[in-house]
């Protein structure tokens, strides 16, 4: 088989030190990785997988007493992923416990695999990494 990316990255844990890094997150990361590396593709898996999710919501949170509301959208950054030619994936279990509205929100371009599909793929990379 042919390798579609070098590397495949998953991503499993959503918001993980959201307030910590909040200039440069795991996604924005990756895109820099993406650009050094010639080339990834990602796997948002749990609730990670939200990242692909359309919704009206932005990232605000209460620390403190203060509210924190300079978090990075992670749906912006997924599209900015996309538009540099990143592959997204998603598995249909993680959409599921979304919520039964999740699937149809899902983001263009994303790309959605059945149960177990992300594991099938993995013989097709060098390398895959977790973060």
């Amino acid at each position: 088989m042919t390798a579609t990316a070098r590397a495949l990255v998953i991503v499993e844990r959503a918001y993980r030190g959201a307030v910590e890094t909040q200039f440069a997150d795991v996604l924005y990361f990756i895109r820099a990785l993406h650009r050094q590396s010639g080339g990834l593709d990602v796997a948002l898996r749990g609730l990670a997988a939200s990242y692909a999710i359309a919704a009206n919501f932005v990232p605000v949170m209460e620390v403190a007493g203060r509210r924190l509301d300079t978090l990075t959208d992670p749906r912006r950054c997924v599209a900015d992923l996309l538009a540099d030619g990143i592959i997204i994936w998603v598995e249909e279990p993680d959409l599921a416990t979304l919520g039964p509205t999740a699937s149809g929100r899902l983001l263009p371009d994303v790309r959605r695999l059945t149960a177990g599909g992300l594991a099938a793929r993995w013989p097709e990379y060098e390398r895959v990494w977790f973060m």
